[in-house]
């Protein structure tokens, strides 16, 4: 079978975000807005972390996401039913690779249908300034929410 390149339009972020808001609550228990329009650009912490998991199958891409440490570590503390003192950066990172999977594995089936299979990646993370961050997910598919008040930008890539 023959691999298709990704086609994935800037409408599936729509998708995207509204899966995102359904695992964060559901699993991070918090809430999280859907992008306004109009407003002021989201102003992320430096340095902060780019998040991606890559796919593979019937077509092959990747959902991404951009968190702050300190909202990776709320993220870490309600996943494991902690306090957010009580998590480094190793437990943060892990608790935002998890959910990112979960949100890619959940956003898949939406925009190609149950039947069409795909292999996911392992999450990879590394922490980017705020300049590398915007090259990266410069012309990509993107939505910033407010997670608890604070910025995470998903986005997707080909």
């Amino acid at each position: 079978m023959q691999k298709k390149e990704c086609d994935m339009s800037a409408d599936n972020i729509n998708t995207l975000v509204e899966v995102a808001i359904e695992v964060l609550e559901r699993c991070a228990f918090m809430c999280a807005d859907p992008p306004s329009t109009g407003g002021e650009p989201a102003v992320f912490a430096e340095p902060s972390w780019l998040v991606i998991v890559s796919f593979s199958g019937a077509r092959a891409g990747g959902v991404g996401m951009v968190v702050s440490p300190s909202l990776a570590r709320q993220m870490a503390a309600n996943l494991y039913a902690k306090e957010p003192a009580e998590m480094d950066d190793e437990r943060a990172q892990d608790a935002v690779k998890e959910l990112l999977n979960i949100v890619c594995g959940s956003y898949l089936p939406r925009v190609e249908g149950d039947e069409v299979g795909f292999d996911l990646a392992a999450p990879s993370l590394r922490s980017m300034t705020k300049e590398e961050m915007m090259r990266h997910v410069d012309g990509k598919p993107q939505a910033a929410l407010a997670v608890e008040g604070r910025p995470l930008l998903l986005f997707i890539e080909d």
